[in-house]
């Protein structure tokens, strides 16, 4: 008789795995407590603020307020992380492979006991010294095409450092480069009709361009004890098995340049490894997302819920997914893949989500803001499977709701398109506008200033 083994991934977000206050009820832990003050101590160092007081307040900086001082969203990113997972060991729910995107390849190896907690601090800590003291202004912007077709659109655009260095999902790709190249890149693309969002980064990760950054990190973590994992890890990076103290080392000394190749190892863990399950430690349904666009039918993939959520909270779904008692499925899938959806954990649609669109209306058609805001409202909600009543007034799209902001982007050119409203220019900040009612208002200016010229769109 044949045995099916079933494996289980559990996943650990990067740069965008923070939501405020998010582990308030589990900091009174011991356990948590500990490592929130071990990762403080560390930071120190560096001259960061504690990354606890931001995790434990619920009125806490946002994403973009964060992103101010990029070590302490890592550190925010790390902590989760690591919390969430040591809370999911104690509960009998370690998972078999570990696997990190971009900085959570750190998580995954500190989770696995591969270094310390204190050292993956540092290791983000110098990585940060060595960016800012180097000439590496540049960017991420992410494409909403295949990695083939951004090649070609980099040939095509040109540069000495443009080129795909995050390979997502499909329909994912995000590019780095120098700032001149991404202006360059987003305006040839938007020209094409192909959707790009610049990321809230200030250097091109994952480029050679980073490679002096990357030797003195090298540098300031070679006395680093480091130790085989004590759980299996996949390097996104490596593109295979974590298999020996150097390829720890190796992950510390060349994620600053190395290309993230997450869909082709989401897809060697479920084909060839024969892992059916993908669990992701982290506040937000980021990586969960990409799942969803990767994986076929079969795969399980459970990750945070909708809103804003919190530690226990997060908790309660990783620890009953697959459970006798669960009270659902984690993962339903229809014969329609946009209406894909994690119950009880909700996760993104593809590409081109099925979006119940009424006929096309004139310009002079585009409703009154109230309406307009309710319509947002119904187009999210169906296409991302949320309930409507998380889409509050002042819910924010990325750090409350988990929203992607290249599907954020995607639902917004659709409505554009079907009242159409002319594309937004190069130079304006997207991630500016970060709720339903600010959307609105920006569908509003994109109207007048099509019929009356230019309006003053903010930059």
């Amino acid at each position: 008789m044949e045995v099916s083994v079933m494996y289980t991934a559990i996943q650990f977000p990067g740069l965008g795995g923070y939501v405020p206050g998010v582990l308030q009820r589990l900091a009174t832990e011991s356990q948590v407590s500990k490592l929130l003050a071990e990762v403080d101590r560390a930071a120190r160092g560096y001259g960061v603020e504690p990354v606890s007081a931001a995790l434990t307040d619920r009125d806490g900086p946002d994403i973009e307020e964060l992103a101010v001082t990029p070590t302490r969203l890592h550190l925010a990113s790390l902590v989760t992380g690591l919390v969430l997972y040591g809370e999911m060991v104690a509960n009998g729910r370690p998972g078999d492979v570990l696997l990190g995107h971009s900085t959570g390849e750190l998580t995954a190896l500190a989770a696995a006991g591969a270094l310390s907690v204190y050292d993956a601090t540092c290791a983000l800590g110098e990585r940060e010294v060595a960016l800012a003291e180097g000439d590496f202004a540049g960017g991420l912007t992410a494409l909403r095409i295949s990695a083939r077709r951004a090649d070609h659109l980099c040939g095509a655009v040109g540069g000495l450092w443009l080129r795909p260095s995050l390979f997502n999902a499909p329909q994912q790709t995000v590019v780095s480069g120098s700032v001149e190249e991404l202006h360059r890149l987003e305006k040839a693309a938007r020209s094409l009709g192909i959707q790009a969002t610049r990321l809230l980064v200030a250097y091109p990760h994952h480029n050679p361009m980073l490679a002096g950054a990357a030797r003195r990190v090298a540098e300031k973590t070679v006395h680093y004890r480091l130790d085989l994992p004590r759980i299996r890890v996949f390097s996104p990076l490596l593109g295979r098995l974590v298999q020996s103290v150097e390829d720890v080392r190796w992950i510390i000394d060349r994620h600053l340049t190395e290309p993230v190749r997450y869909m082709e190892a989401l897809r060697a863990l479920h084909g060839d490894l024969g892992v059916s399950a993908f669990f992701e430690a982290g506040p937000r349904p980021l990586l969960t997302q990409y799942a969803v666009e990767c994986l076929p039918p079969g795969a399980e993939l459970v990750g945070p819920p909708p809103g804003d959520p919190d530690g226990r909270d997060i908790l309660e779904v990783l620890l009953s997914a697959g459970s006798a008692d669960a009270a659902a499925p984690p993962f339903v899938r229809t014969s329609a893949p946009a209406a894909q959806q994690v119950r009880p954990v909700q996760a993104a649609a593809p590409a081109s989500p099925a979006v119940p669109a009424p006929p096309v209306e004139p310009r002079s058609g585009l409703p009154e803001r109230d309406r307009l805001v309710d319509e947002l409202r119904r187009v999210f909600a169906d296409a991302l499977g949320y309930p409507e009543e998380v889409f509050t007034e002042d819910a924010h799209l990325e750090a409350d709701l988990g929203i992607a902001s290249v599907k954020k982007t995607d639902l917004l050119v659709e409505l554009l398109d079907r009242y159409d409203l002319p594309t937004p220019p190069a130079e304006l900040r997207l991630r500016d506008y970060n709720t339903l009612p600010k959307l609105a208002d920006l569908m509003v200016l994109l109207a007048a200033e099509e019929a009356d010229g230019p309006v003053g769109v903010m930059a």
